[in-house]
């Protein structure tokens, strides 16, 4: 029966989920707050399948809103059409990950498909190409971006795209690196939006915190501005093998409060969540804290969540995060799916600007 009743709910998502009008995107729920997930897609976050997401639901009992992908764009790769179509097919708002780059390698410069190369206009038909393939859908995704471009580590971020110099780029006023990323962020939506994809929700997505974490490298500095985004969210995990274990509650009070000083109207999600398994971690009881810190109420204006359920990490390695590595922390997030809070289905109007 548990399994009936989730394959029921499923459906119900699926015949909820229904292409907007042109021009429409994903707005926050009424009440309450979206539940999201990411499930495992492969070590590069782009292959999708109908068995994952499925899989993925009956696990947790409750039905996606959105569910993760990467579009690793080297300026040549297609746009991973058919992956959106799966989790359109599932009832699921695709939510595409836009990754400027031809290595995919953290931690060092990108050689060919930089922020600089971008706002030249040198990827525009590429771009151009993608969009017109966003719109042949007939369905609604989200788009990001280059996410967490401020955490420093991806060939995307102020550090790698001129810093803190104000001399090589845009207004003296301002860090060369988060102007050439806010600039981009904005240049690509224009491209989408001049080739007609309308039923595009843009989203930004900050780290949890900048890196570095000096004045020059704010998140403020990298926002596009609420023209160009509809929603804002951020990345919060408890631990990572690595460090000390840090409850729900204490990531959203030291990270909500920057996001909500970027626009006063935007909706905030936790676009990424989740804790390692480990020596004396209490996954169980950390997934119930985090529940009860995302339904508390003294977040109003956090409307959407989503469970990262990646095993392993690019490199292969186990990473810990899989909900089925762990029946209490299955069990325990279960439970907190079922609250009423996350009674939630895709809710789709015009932007609000």
């Amino acid at each position: 029966m548990p399994r009936l009743r989730t394959v029921l709910l499923a459906l119900g998502a699926a015949a909820l989920l229904v292409a907007p009008a042109r021009g429409e995107v994903l707005l926050p729920p009424q009440e309450g707050l979206y539940l999201s997930g990411h499930p495992d897609c492969g070590l590069r976050d782009e292959t999708v399948t109908s068995k994952g997401v499925r899989d993925f639901v009956a696990l947790t009992g409750r039905p996606l809103v959105w569910s993760y992908l990467s579009w690793h764009w080297d300026g040549r790769s297609p746009f991973p059409a058919e992956a959106c179509r799966v989790l359109h097919r599932e009832g699921v708002v695709p939510l595409v990950g836009i990754l400027p780059w031809s290595t995919g390698e953290q931690n060092r410069p990108e050689p060919r498909v930089t922020l600089k190369a971008l706002l030249a206009g040198r990827y525009d038909r590429p771009l151009r190409a993608a969009a017109r393939q966003v719109r042949g859908l007939g369905f609604p995704v989200m788009l990001c971006f280059g996410p967490e471009a401020d955490g420093g580590w991806f060939p995307w971020s102020g550090r790698f795209n001129g810093g803190s110099r104000r001399d090589g780029y845009g207004s003296p006023d301002l860090p060369d690196g988060p102007e050439r990323f806010r600039d981009a962020f904005r240049r690509v939506v224009r491209l989408f939006r001049e080739e007609g994809a309308g039923d595009v929700t843009w989203v930004f997505h900050a780290a949890e915190r900048p890196g570095p974490d000096l004045p020059w490298n704010g998140t403020q500095g990298y926002y596009p501005g609420d023209g160009f985004a509809d929603w804002i969210g951020v990345s919060l995990y408890g631990w990572l093998r690595s460090g000390p274990v840090r409850e729900m509650g204490d990531l959203l009070a030291g990270a909500l409060p920057r996001l909500e000083a970027l626009s006063p109207r935007r909706p905030l999600a936790v676009l990424e969540w989740g804790i390692a398994a480990g020596p004396g971690v209490d996954k169980g009881g950390w997934i119930r804290n985090a529940f009860e810190a995302f339904t508390s109420g003294e977040h109003p204006r956090l409307r959407a969540v989503a469970w990262w359920d990646k095993a392993r990490r690019p490199d292969g390695t186990p990473s810990g995060l899989a909900l089925e590595e762990s029946p209490e922390g299955t069990q325990a997030y279960r439970e907190g799916a079922a609250s009423r809070a996350f009674d939630n289905p895709a809710r789709f109007g015009p932007r609000r600007d």
